[in-house]
């Protein structure tokens, strides 16, 4: 596909950043200081050519489709030297659909103000082969069966944001911070409507994305020596403008999956107030205590049956109240000794009515009973560290961490249950400088997590196993889920810096982590184990004052060990799987300036991950394991700055990038009526920016 010229300016501020991080400290010094007497503005403006479709590389850039694109930067500081006032002008990508921009307007220590607007596009990687209609409105129509694609199209979401601030010094001690932020989201995403029942039907429907969403920041700080107190009021009212999704046509057996309600509108409201004081140069408290709200009363969408009762009352009223609490103290009583305490509270009370929405399916052997089920949560996470420096430059820091979970569930549901779960954490950290030009650490975190006995499971009869006609069902309470299961974790962690000189640094990190998770039953149905395994090295160099260089190299592990069943009781075909996700990646960059007015750079990037899906019969036969897949992406950069006169240089960038994977997740998949997704397995792409830069004052 071909795009028409745009303006925007993809590639200098990334570059730029890139380029700073290797400047000298005194050259940093030096422009920031010539920023604060002669400041510097800087227009950039050129062209560039991407030479393919790249669904995978501009995701979130806009640089997505084959053509030409304008690029263009904009940065202006004006400082009125009789008032001590600054005005700022920052443009970034102002031609893509990541463009952003920010004016501001200030008197340091006095006022200041500023307005911004940015836009975050996200498009669809996966062409959609489709002959539904009516995609990114809330009317679709879908084929009653399989069809002939019609176009394929890319489906796409746009963020679009709309700031303002205001800060002011009241005196004192006292200072005002006001935010206001209006978000509108518009586009559509992968959405389906289903079942896997007698009749297996599943159709694309995809969502329509049109919301809009406000927020208030309000902050009144007072500060004196030693105290500082911040209240605050933050507020959040999200609108979406599409309250339902009507589909007409589409197979006879998802006719009742019509109308599907959209997420409602919802707000939230938080009153906080935080702060800390000074007890002593080397002693200080921090705290907060904040309340908040949470409701959601949009009306109900007509043309679907729900319970007399709840049609009566038209709305879900639901409302969730958050309290939190936290209060920590800091102390360095001598100079070899450091303590930290710190506890937080949150107690998030679900009352939201318990009222029956449907009876639909609901049978005396269903493990539900139409019922909305309330998620309220109180959680404790408190701390204690201790640090003492010993003799031969050895550091020791140990510490207890304590976390509290408490929940709220109903007796008839499809997974096992407890109330409350407790995790205690033993943690300690040797370092130690080993020479002049070698810093270690070791540390060791030993977690054990237990609670309350597993709740009793029961259906809808009330009963463990109940007996309806012909038809006999026992509930499940044979799997933990895993965020409530019992488990010990054990983590190993050393790092290692090495600069022998100014020059030159290494920095080496290992971590090691092994969970395991003790079993309800002798099967050891659920996760049974799992392990993490984390390497990183990465080394820079300053060659000369003109030429530095870095690389890094790293590599990640996880593997989880698990076993269920299919099929009930004496029947069921027991089955264990082994998950492995396996990630290396490097890269290598350098700049240098060979010559007075140019100056160069590179970047090569490469990582390569790889998912894979062991499974096998414990007992019986037919399971087999799922295709393993990979995906891989390697980039390079190159880019050259000529400087033309004192205040003006050409700039020229180069990307490739190259994606492949073998994902089959869809692949094979075709739905009811006839939809498809794919994507190429395999996407290089070229990209060359040519860039004017002028600097004035």
């Amino acid at each position: 596909m071909k795009k028409q010229m745009q303006v925007g300016f993809p590639l200098s501020a990334i570059a730029a950043a890139v380029i700073g991080a290797w400047m000298p400290v005194a050259a940093h010094a030096d422009a920031e200081i010539d920023q604060l007497t002669k400041p510097q503005s800087t227009i950039a403006i050129g062209a560039g050519y991407l030479t393919k479709d790249a669904p995978r590389f501009g995701i979130y850039s806009g640089l997505n489709e084959e053509g030409v694109y304008g690029l263009l930067d904009i940065d202006v500081i004006k400082r009125d030297d009789s008032t001590g006032t600054w005005i700022k002008f920052k443009g970034r990508n102002l031609g893509l659909d990541s463009r952003d921009m920010r004016l501001s307007h200030e008197r340091q220590g006095d006022w200041a103000y500023f307005l911004d607007y940015s836009e975050i596009p996200r498009f669809e990687p996966y062409t959609v082969n489709t002959a539904v209609t009516g995609i990114g409105t809330p009317n679709l129509t879908i084929p009653s069966t399989a069809a002939a694609v019609e176009v394929p199209l890319h489906l796409k979401m746009k963020r679009e944001a709309l700031g303002l601030g205001y800060s002011k010094i009241l005196g004192n001690g006292f200072d005002l911070l006001v935010r206001v932020r209006n978000e509108k989201k518009d586009g559509a995403r992968v959405f389906a409507r289903g079942t896997a029942g007698a009749v297996s039907a599943w159709e694309f429907a995809p969502e329509p994305i049109n919301s809009t969403t406000r927020q208030l920041d309000t902050i009144l700080g007072y500060t004196t020596e030693k105290l500082y107190l911040a209240g605050s009021y933050y507020g959040t009212w999200y609108n979406n403008h599409n309250t339902a999704l009507n589909i007409a046509g589409g197979h006879a057996a998802l006719s009742t999956f019509n109308v599907i309600g959209l997420p409602p509108d919802s707000q939230s409201h938080q009153l906080a107030l935080s702060g800390n004081y000074t007890f002593t140069p080397t002693t200080k408290a921090t705290f907060k205590a904040a309340y908040g709200r949470t409701t959601q009363d949009d009306t109900f969408i007509g043309g679907v049956t729900v319970a007399p009762g709840i049609a009566a009352n038209g709305s879900l009223n639901g409302r969730v109240d958050t309290t939190q609490l936290q209060a920590g103290i800091t102390s360095r009583p001598t100079s070899k000794l450091y303590l930290l305490a710190d506890a937080r509270y949150e107690n998030r009370d679900d009352k939201t009515p318990i009222r029956l929405y449907t009876n639909a399916g609901v049978t005396p052997t269903s493990s539900f009973n139409g019922e909305n089920e309330p998620r309220s949560i109180k959680t404790l996470n408190s701390k204690v560290e201790a640090s003492y420096r010993l003799p031969m430059d050895l550091r020791v820091t140990g510490g207890i961490d304590y976390v509290e979970k408490e929940r709220s569930t109903s007796a008839i549901r499809a997974v096992s249950f407890r109330d409350k779960t407790e995790e205690i954490s033993y943690r300690a950290v040797l370092q130690r400088s080993i020479s002049d030009t070698i810093t270690g650490s070791i540390g060791y975190i030993h977690s054990d997590r237990d609670g309350t006995d597993f709740r009793t499971n029961v259906l809808n009869c009330g009963a463990v196993t109940c007996v309806s006609g012909t038809t006999t069902a026992s509930a499940f309470n044979l799997i933990a889920p895993l965020h409530l299961s019992d488990r010990k974790r054990d983590k190993l962690r050393l790092s290692l810096s090495w600069a022998p000189v100014e020059a030159f640094s290494v920095q080496f990190q290992t971590e090691q982590t092994r969970d395991d998770y003790a079993h309800r039953t002798a099967d050891e149905f659920g996760l049974r184990d799992g392990t993490s395994k984390n390497h990183s090295i990465d080394v820079a160099y300053t060659i000369t004052d003109e030429w530095q260089a870095n690389a890094w190299v790293s590599r990640n592990e996880t593997v989880a060990n698990r076993a269920s069943r299919n099929g009930p009781g004496g029947a069921a075909q027991l089955w264990a799987s082994t998950l492995v996700n396996d990630g290396k990646a490097f890269g290598f960059g350098i700049r240098g300036k060979p010559f007075s007015k140019l100056e160069i750079g590179a970047d090569v990037s490469h990582s390569d991950i790889n998912d894979v899906y062991e499974q096998r019969a414990v007992t019986g036969t037919g399971i087999t394991s799922l295709p393993s897949f990979y995906t891989r992406q390697s980039t390079f950069k190159l880019f050259g700055l000529y400087a033309l006169e004192k205040n003006a240089s050409l700039r020229l960038d180069y990307i490739f990038d190259r994606y492949s994977t073998n994902d089959w997740t869809w692949s094979q998949w075709v739905y009811t009526d006839g939809t498809f997704l794919t994507q190429r397995p395999r996407q290089n792409v070229n990209f060359v920016g040519i860039t004017y830069i002028y600097r004035f004052h």
